[in-house]
């Protein structure tokens, strides 16, 4: 993850205020979450409380707010959870989204406590045996944080999926954690087939499947926005093709008037750009393109310095490349731009895909160049030479924006949507950051688990003569295996008291027949196979508060990216290995 862009030294937000303790005693339900952005001015922005102090909300979710920022939060606090799977490790995963403030959650059984579950579930009490799991995990969840609501639903989801399929229609995103496998399937095709229809709400589903300290998560979505995906970069310097204002201001800068210290505090920013302008009067309006040349070009950034330690030109030589390299749009945002959803929108197209057609008519106009953000790298300079040079991005900025909205405009209108039909926060943002923007295609959870596609291609690769299969593949193949056991028998092996020697044999049978329908001579299994098979059984597809933990803390962040729309979600298994400290991400 990038470090987070902050203010130049002059800024009254520069650095934040002291934040008090909150006191117990405060109602945050009613709180409205009030941040000092640290980036371009704007009118629409959250309006500080008085003083400069951060209401209770903002104390209270001050460390998820550095990473999300206000617009991330109001979209969890707007998110509907549904967990169906009463286990550990549901909990555990809506403790962690509970705790930063949801809006939302309903957790769906018609179990009774047993005092197993009070044994590896840290969200019940030995008072809750005999009483409805779900009532007892939500009261108990909901101590976690009393904005957040929660309600116990006393059904068979089986049934309840038969008889009342739009009341899963009704979430923003759905868990289930350790369900039967057919109820997981008819779920997710639930899912998967009401996406399929324009209008219809694409409610991604996380599944989750544990034994023992092994475990699988799987995602499934149709197709999934990212507004940001926090690179590593969103500055857009443009030093080889600058804006006006910007190259007017380096050529006009009088370096040679400057004393010493002014010298040693010129922006790296200002003095590339200068260089650049420079060559291109001397070489026909071309930027250095042999090595000859860039050598060449350090050589005049050096002829200016006047003193071996000024830092500021070790930052313009480090960064010289910035001068060769094109400030076009980036390869994968420019291949999203040929996408058929995005190349023709209608009324009913999402708003990342309205907002990247008016991308492709802003880049149709002179100077053909993604817009500018307003953000600048921290650099050797002075305060004044770093507000000047920040001053004429956040300019540059603005022009574009406005450019860019007129476009917008237009694409609404045409669309015969209203010109607000897009927020402005949102439109805003984009702008900022057009290279941090992605579309996710996912797959359905029944082609993860076919022995064709991706999961062919990783089989042929990792079971090919000769070679030694991971343990991550194995952990997939091993629990795909027991779940087509629990198909045929209706019990998870290794689930009953004694020798487990007979469930594991079993399932190698499934996961032998898998593998020769790939063509793969699994006669005899490899020995990371037959171990991977081993320590699945032997969990019993039970769930130790430890796993419950760690799969509670990687479902949840996924989740969080989810309802967020920031940072790039899994796509789309992770399978976890405890016993070794594993894990492993699998397109399947």
């Amino acid at each position: 993850m990038g470090t987070p862009n902050h203010d130049p030294p002059s800024s009254p937000i520069s650095r934040p205020p002291k934040i008090a303790k909150m006191e117990d005693a405060i109602d945050i339900s009613e709180a409205t979450t009030a941040l000092a952005v640290a980036s371009a001015p704007s009118s629409r922005a959250t309006p500080i409380p008085s003083g400069g102090r951060p209401d209770a909300k903002a104390r209270r979710y001050d460390r998820q707010l550095r990473l999300w920022a206000s617009t991330g939060q109001r979209s969890l606090e707007s998110a509907r959870i549904l967990l169906i799977g009463d286990d550990a490790s549901g909990c555990q995963t809506l403790k962690n989204l509970v705790l930063p403030g949801i809006q939302h959650f309903s957790i769906l059984s018609d179990r009774n406590t047993t005092p197993t579950d009070v044994a590896t579930n840290f969200f019940l009490e030995a008072s809750s045996v005999s009483k409805s799991i779900a009532l007892e995990e939500v009261r108990l969840l909901r101590e976690l944080n009393p904005a957040v609501d929660g309600k116990a639903r006393i059904a068979n989801a089986t049934e309840l999926l038969a008889s009342e399929p739009n009341f899963f229609l009704s979430f923003t995103l759905i868990i289930a954690s350790n369900v039967p496998p057919k109820l997981e399937e008819d779920l997710a095709e639930l899912l998967w087939h009401t996406s399929a229809t324009v209008g219809q709400p694409d409610i991604p589903l996380v599944s989750i499947r544990t034994s023992g300290l092994t475990g699988r998560m799987q995602i499934q979505l149709r197709e999934h926005c990212v507004g940001d995906t926090h690179p590593d970069t969103t500055h857009t310097l443009r030093i080889d093709q600058p804006f006006p204002a910007l190259e007017s201001y380096a050529r006009k800068l009088d370096i040679e008037a400057m004393d010493s210290m002014d010298h040693s505090h010129i922006p790296w920013v200002v003095l590339l750009v200068r260089a650049a302008c420079l060559w291109k009067d001397s070489h026909d309006g071309k930027l250095p393109s042999s090595s000859e040349d860039k050598a060449d070009f350090k050589k005049l950034l050096t002829s200016w310095r006047r003193k071996g330690d000024e830092e500021n030109f070790d930052e313009a030589l480090a960064q010289a490349y910035r001068v060769w390299t094109s400030s076009a749009l980036p390869y994968d945002i420019a291949d999203l731009l040929r996408e058929p959803s995005i190349a023709t929108v209608s009324h009913n197209s999402k708003n990342l895909h309205l907002l990247l057609h008016a991308l492709s008519r802003f880049l149709g106009a002179a100077p053909h160049l993604p817009p500018v953000s307003p953000s600048l790298p921290d650099m050797h300079s002075s305060t004044q030479s770093y507000v000047m040079l920040q001053n004429l991005y956040k300019q540059q900025y603005f022009d574009d924006l406005t450019k860019y909205s007129s476009f917008l405009a237009q694409v609404l209108q045409e669309n015969e949507l209203s010109v607000d039909a897009i927020p402005a926060n949102e439109i805003e943002s984009f702008v900022k950051n057009v290279g941090g923007v992605a579309i996710i295609k996912g797959s359905p959870i029944s082609a993860t688990k076919a022995y064709e596609g991706g999961m062919k291609e990783r089989i042929a690769e990792d079971f090919a003569f000769g070679a030694e299969p991971t343990i991550g593949i194995c952990l997939v193949l091993a629990i795909l295996a027991s779940e087509q056991f629990y198909k045929v028998f209706g019990r998870w092996p290794g689930s009953e008291a004694g020798d487990i020697d007979m469930d594991v044999a079993e399932v190698e049978r499934f996961a032998t027949k898998a593998l020769t329908t790939v063509h793969i001579d699994a006669g005899e299994l490899p020995e990371e196979m037959d171990n991977a098979i081993t320590e699945v059984v032997r969990g019993g597809f039970l769930t130790p508060p430890t796993t419950a933990a760690f799969f509670g803390g990687i479902a949840a962040q996924e989740v969080i990216k989810l309802v967020t729309n920031q940072y790039n979600p899994l796509d789309n298994t992770a399978v976890v290995d405890l016993v070794k400290s594993g894990v492993d991400k699998f397109k399947l």
